[in-house]
């Protein structure tokens, strides 16, 4: 039975051997050979299902396609490309100029790629990694299956391999598995997680914690944001388990062994999480934790979240098994109230937010994997209790036909529903756009209560004694593979793309022959944001949760465009190009504009900036933090500021023709545009001097998904198309309407629907003014280079100035200058200033993420101190931990409630206060 176990590594994993009940017809040595078999039998049924629904989608490597999507490609690809780089000492882990201009790879690695999968890639050109991809899918979710039948062969004596098999298909292949393999990095999480389960029986039955430890520790490394809801799950876990025990002193005994593990994996482990936890605490990712569980509904999308329960139907099965069980121990109902409190979140969308730690954008119950291990828990309780026919009784031939019909009525409505290609694209609606809808749920729940059906009618014939281990486990085999298969089909096969569809891209990497520092930025967002610092080249483009919100916010401000928690280098100005050092571009094939193309292929040239500087330059001053709302005012402030000129750089022209739309403009200087259909109002600008124009509609720095002033606007200038849709999601920075001279210039903005911003209109730059100036800035010499967390060479100031570095400034920073400290400050709100002096200086700067030193002086001593617990354990056993004993409790319980009442109370009495009037409306 669950925690009733005493288990022991032993082979491979060093699987534990049990210590107690084992079956009462069959000895000791057939037991141990069915669990030698059992723990490999698990992972290779998973691998010949998912080979099979590879072979139909022509999935590699049984075809070209990847199953690579949505996050995948977004993040995790790209970011494995980075981390490639920064395994072959291309790029640093500490200041990784190829994400967002220079930032930690610390915390990125260890929320997205931490995994000994990962060193894999060492061996791989980066063109094959989207087929890679299926390689890591199979060979995680396998070892989800052999972690899982570890954990059931230690659990349930009773159970046969084949039983314990299915059960570990079951996990490997659950909805969580299945809908966010994406997130690749959770694979591992629950890949761990049965361990760990067997570290919570190893700590309370043998009161030996030393799995539970490792265990624990290594789940921090993986993912130290998943790791706080296994937290969360553990707190609750043995509240309840406390709650059920008669024995309060051996039950304080574990509560000492809980907090002091707990705390000893923390304390070894703060190298990962301190960090990162510092760099998240300053991304654009971060809200306002009243307003995130005030808003929404208090009813969360169960189109989405059901599916993650659902998939795994003998886990649904365990709430009616649990009431049918007859004899309900201690630790099952334990386990059954921790379920019901991890269904909750299914359905309350402010329980569900909290246990994500206040908000999620997608991939809601990211604990999902707790919730599917704890039903087949409790299912596989209930198939322990059954005593099973002895050999020479039969099954009886009606029950068998029923269980055979059952079996084969689910075979029946799964291959009626696949094989009509309406109803599976409504299945797969999930691939598609990341969300369920009302159909596919109601499909999905036909089929899931169909599965749920047939395994309660198997388990309830042979909890009966109507039909024999051996029909079960036949059946069992079959209706579990059925579901799998049918759940492979709706989330897996459908996301199947050209495993080579970023070739053309990739074939960009290693083209520019420059050894300076620079940048490159791209006039479009042409593909994933993630995928431009993949190709190796220093970038402002960076798509994460830890993109920096400062960093975010400025860019915005200077004309570049950004969504969520992208930052784009498309966008901008020849000025802001020039002080960022985007020294090159990518562009499509054809529009070059006038720059000669580096490299081309069939679809993209690299072209170099007419405008640029090098990688720093020097200031009389830093400035101040660009206001937000007049991206064109920026422009002069950035101008005047780093250059040091008192005249104006941009040049605000006004539309001269209102072809049915109104324009006016508020006392708080907001624009509103409206206007009847077709609509629009011309501009006729006559320019003499070598002028770059630039139009602008935009409100203010956000993350938000959307906006109303979205596909408001078309913009064609002397009859040609510059954007048919602006602004959108993908194009919202400045845009460049073209570089004009000794001629008259018409601008046509057709108004779509009403548009409300900060900043509307054309304006122009006048580059002869800028050319000089940066000639100017270019006469103090500035020559940097980049090795490791350092950028390091010499900068000449006339007087005393700055030496400004397009890089996100901060804590974290330290400089010398000529051997000796220098002050360090940010210019113009998010630039990295070091104060120089007069003549020729030697610089050096060096980037120390804050909290890694801190963080590794704690790992080591959590180490220390780890051996240390568990060496006097050994010798001394719980004995010396007596004293503890009262404390301990009183704290667990002051945490308990505290959990308790944040994740279920708080956030419900949130919403409720917030939406009170909407709610009885």
């Amino acid at each position: 039975m669950f925690f009733a176990a005493k288990p022991h590594f032993y082979g491979i994993l060093n699987v534990l051997r049990i210590h107690g009940r084992h079956w009462s017809y069959k000895g000791d040595e057939r037991l141990r050979k069915r669990k030698k078999w059992a723990v490999w039998a698990a992972p290779l049924a998973v691998l010949v299902l998912l080979c099979a629904c590879f072979a139909s989608a022509g999935l590699y490597p049984f075809g070209t396609k990847t199953l690579s999507w949505c996050d995948m490609n977004h993040q995790t690809v790209p970011l494995l490309m980075d981390f490639q780089d920064i395994l072959r000492g291309k790029s640093s882990m500490l200041l990784n100029l190829q994400n967002a201009g220079g930032m930690s790879f610390w915390g990125v690695f260890f929320f997205f790629l931490s995994s000994p999968f990962t060193f894999l890639i060492s061996f791989l050109p980066k063109a094959s990694f989207y087929l890679f991809m299926n390689v890591l899918v199979l060979l995680k979710m396998s070892l989800c299956a052999c972690t899982a039948s570890i954990l059931f062969l230690h659990t349930f004596s009773r159970l046969d391999g084949v039983r314990i098999s299915c059960l570990s298909v079951m996990y490997a292949c659950s909805g969580f598995a299945l809908m966010y393999y994406q997130n690749i990095v959770w694979l591992d999480i629950a890949c761990l997680f049965p361990l760990l389960v067997l570290g919570v029986c190893r700590l309370r039955e043998a009161e030996k914690p030393a799995l539970f430890l490792w265990t624990l520790s290594a789940i921090i490394v993986v993912d130290y944001y998943l790791s706080a809801m296994v937290l969360f799950w553990l707190v609750l876990l043995f509240s309840i388990l406390s709650s059920f025990v008669v024995n309060r002193t051996r039950c304080r005994r574990q509560i000492v062994l809980l907090g002091l593990s707990t705390g000893a994996a923390l304390l070894l482990t703060a190298v990962v999480w301190l960090p990162s936890l510092l760099q998240c605490g300053r991304s654009g990712r971060v809200v306002d934790l009243i307003s995130s569980l005030s808003s929404g509904s208090i009813l969360t999308g169960v189109q989405t979240t059901l599916p993650v329960w659902y998939c795994t139907g003998a886990a649904v099965a365990a709430v009616p098994l649990f009431f049918l069980l007859k004899r309900k121990g201690s630790r099952q109902r334990a386990l059954f109230v921790s379920y019901l409190l991890l269904i909750l979140p299914l359905f309350i969308d402010p329980i569900d937010r909290m246990w994500h730690l206040g908000s999620y954008q997608a991939f809601p119950v990211r604990f999902g994997y707790i919730l599917t291990l704890t039903g087949l828990l409790l299912t596989g309780s209930y198939l322990s209790e059954v005593q099973p026919l002895q050999p020479e009784q039969k099954s009886r031939p009606l029950p068998l036909f029923f269980a055979g019909a059952a079996a084969a009525a689910l075979i029946a409505i799964a291959g009626e529903m696949l094989s009509r290609p309406a109803m599976r694209t409504m299945l797969s609606h999930y691939v598609n756009n990341l969300w369920n809808d009302q159909t596919a749920l109601q499909l999905g729940l036909l089929f899931a209560l169909s599965a749920t059906g047939v395994y309660l009618v198997l388990f309830l014939l042979f909890h009966a004694q109507k039909i024999s281990v051996r029909v079960l486990c036949v059946l069992l085999c079959v209706v579990t593979a059925a579901e799998v298969s049918f759940n492979l089909q709706v989330y897996v096969a459908p996301a199947a793309s050209d495993g080579h569809a970023y070739d053309t891209a990739l074939d960009l990497s290693g083209r520019l022959k420059d050894s300076s520092l620079y940048r490159v930025k791209t006039d479009g967002l042409y593909f994933d944001t993630d995928l431009m610092g993949a190709l190796g080249y220093p970038v402002l483009d960076h798509y994460t949760s830890l993109t920096d919100g400062t960093y975010m916010d400025t860019l915005q401000k200077m004309g570049y465009s950004a969504h969520w928690m992208e930052s784009h280098s498309s966008g901008g100005t020849a000025l802001t190009d020039s002080l960022l050092a985007q020294k090159y571009s990518i562009t499509r094939l054809g529009e070059e504009n006038g720059r000669t193309p580096l490299y081309s292929n069939h679809q993209y040239s690299l072209v170099r900036q007419p405008y640029s500087l090098p990688f720093g330059f020097v200031a009389q001053n830093c400035g101040s933090a660009l206001p937000d709302g007049d991206r064109f005012g920026a422009q002069d402030m950035l101008y005047h500021t780093f250059f040091g000129r008192s005249d104006s750089l941009m040049t605000r022209y006004s539309p001269d023709i209102s072809d049915f739309a109104q324009m006016s403009k508020a006392k708080d200087g907001s624009v509103t545009v409206t206007g009847a259909a077709y609509s629009s109002l011309l501009y006729h600008i006559q320019v003499t001097r070598k002028t770059a124009l630039y139009f602008d509609c935009y409100t203010k720095a956000s993350r938000d998904l959307t906006s109303s002033n979205y596909n408001s606007l078309s913009i064609s200038v002397n009859g040609r198309m510059i954007r048919s849709l602006y602004p959108s999601a993908d194009d919202n920075g400045l845009v460049d309407l073209g570089t004009f001279e000794n001629q008259m210039v018409e601008v046509r903005v057709s108004v779509l629907h009403p548009v409300n911003c900060r900043s509307f209109g054309v304006a122009g730059m006048d580059l002869t003014k800028l050319q000089s100036a940066l000639q100017n800035t270019q006469s103090q010499a500035v020559s940097l280079s980049a090795s490791g967390n350092m950028l390091s060479g010499t900068a000449a100031a006339r007087n005393s100035g700055w030496l400004v570095l397009p890089l996100r400034g901060g804590s974290g920073f330290t400089a010398t200058v000529n051997g000796k400290p220098a002050q360090t400050a940010e210019a113009a709100g998010m630039f990295l200033a070091v104060q120089l002096q007069a003549g020729q200086n030697r610089v050096e700067v060096q980037y120390l993420p804050p909290g890694l030193a801190a963080g590794a002086v704690c790992s080591m001593a959590g180490f220390a101190a780890a051996l240390l617990f568990l060496r006097l354990l050994k010798k001394k056993g719980t004995k010396c931990l007596r004293k503890l004993e009262k404390p301990a409790q009183v704290v667990f319980d002051i945490v308990t409630a505290v959990v308790s009442i944040l994740l279920y109370l708080f956030p419900v009495a949130v919403y409720l206060a917030a939406n009170l009037e909407v709610l009885f409306s």
